[in-house]
């Protein structure tokens, strides 16, 4: 049997004695985080645990336990639990955990995006990312050599040996180890390179856009530095830039239709530079963003003398995403635009 060297806990284990555990040869502990979409989900021992492990000089990964539905929840299951981390130092990658059997319906390809949208969210928080699942899932509900082509790989199979090719094993849900009374998670680390934090962020490019409004085209402004707009004021066109990327952007004319895709930023050219045209108010705005890692052009627009309208992410289209930022048929005051 190889060497365990590695624990996974949550609230359901407590009066921990990490010092003793160290000196068992456990080197690495694998902390929940929390569960769901809520911040309000957090593990209750999550704090105390990340404290007196980190005390014991133990490296530390983390966990965040799955029930999303959606790709969607799965970006908010993974904005919840950077919240709750709330910035801490990880050893380790935030792992999502996958196992609730209320998801399987879902079927593989829809799970495989619902993994892939956690871990592109956390990877953008200057985080690592990796998939928890056992072997059925890895091999019947998750596309496996998908996932691991970015992320790491804990696999759960209580065995005498891991029958994937995984960065961790979880071999057992009923081990024994020093510094706790009961039964606990073990886990065989094979891949020493988790420990490695020297991956580097790619670097947000920046983005700057400005309005047209009440005859005149107001000042640049950068990501969600400011609104672009005045309060009151309808917005006739639009225009984007990044510095790095491939950057698109359309709007649609109120009791119109959509105007051709642009990609250039010059507010003299009225064919390429910018989207709109000027004695024409507009009611919806369209971005895409790609071209740089994982970032999407995340962007909202406000209606006109009332507030915002729910972010969008570039084109796509869910149970939340409409595809476009807007109402048909409702003026449009302020637009903010960032990368995500």
């Amino acid at each position: 049997m190889s060497k365990i060297t590695c624990v996974d806990i949550s609230e359901f284990q407590q009066n921990i004695d990490f010092n003793k555990m160290k000196n068992d040869g456990i080197k690495a502990v694998i902390i929940r985080v929390g569960y769901g979409r809520e911040v309000s989900q957090k593990d209750s021992m999550f704090e105390s645990h990340y404290k007196n492990a980190k005390n014991a000089n133990l490296k530390i990964g983390v966990y965040w336990y799955s029930y999303a539905d959606s790709v969607n929840d799965a970006e908010k299951e993974a904005r919840a639990c950077l919240e709750c981390i709330k910035s801490k130092s990880l050893d380790m990658p935030i792992y999502y955990d996958l196992e609730d059997n209320s998801q399987t319906k879902l079927g593989k390809a829809k799970l495989t995006e619902i993994a892939e949208r956690f871990c592109k969210t956390i990877k953008k928080s200057n985080y690592r990312a990796g998939v928890y699942a056992n072997l059925n899932w890895f091999n019947n509900y998750l596309d496996y050599k998908r996932l691991k082509s970015k992320y790491s790989i804990w696999l759960a199979q209580y065995n005498d040996k891991a029958e994937l090719d995984c960065d961790i094993w979880q071999n057992s849900s009923t081990g024994r180890v020093s510094g706790y009374s009961g039964n606990i998670d073990t886990n065989v680390i094979y891949n020493d390179n988790i420990f490695d934090k020297s991956e580097s962020k790619v670097a947000k490019p920046t983005l700057t856009y400005r309005v047209f409004a009440d005859h005149k085209w107001y000042s640049e402004v950068k990501g969600l530095s400011n609104i672009a707009g005045r309060n009151k004021q309808a917005i006739s066109a639009i225009a984007l830039k990044v510095s790095r990327g491939k950057i698109r952007y359309r709007v649609h004319l109120l009791n119109g239709d959509w105007l051709p895709w642009v990609d250039g930023y010059d507010i003299k050219d009225s064919n390429n530079g910018y989207a709109g045209i000027k004695c024409k108010v507009i009611d919806a705005v369209q971005v895409e963003f790609s071209g740089v890692s994982d970032f999407k052009a995340t962007y909202r627009v406000r209606k006109q003398g009332a507030g915002f309208f729910d972010w969008q992410h570039n084109t796509e289209r869910d149970s939340s995403q409409d595809g476009y930022a807007g109402v048909i048929g409702t003026k449009i005051d302020g637009l903010q635009i960032t990368l995500t």
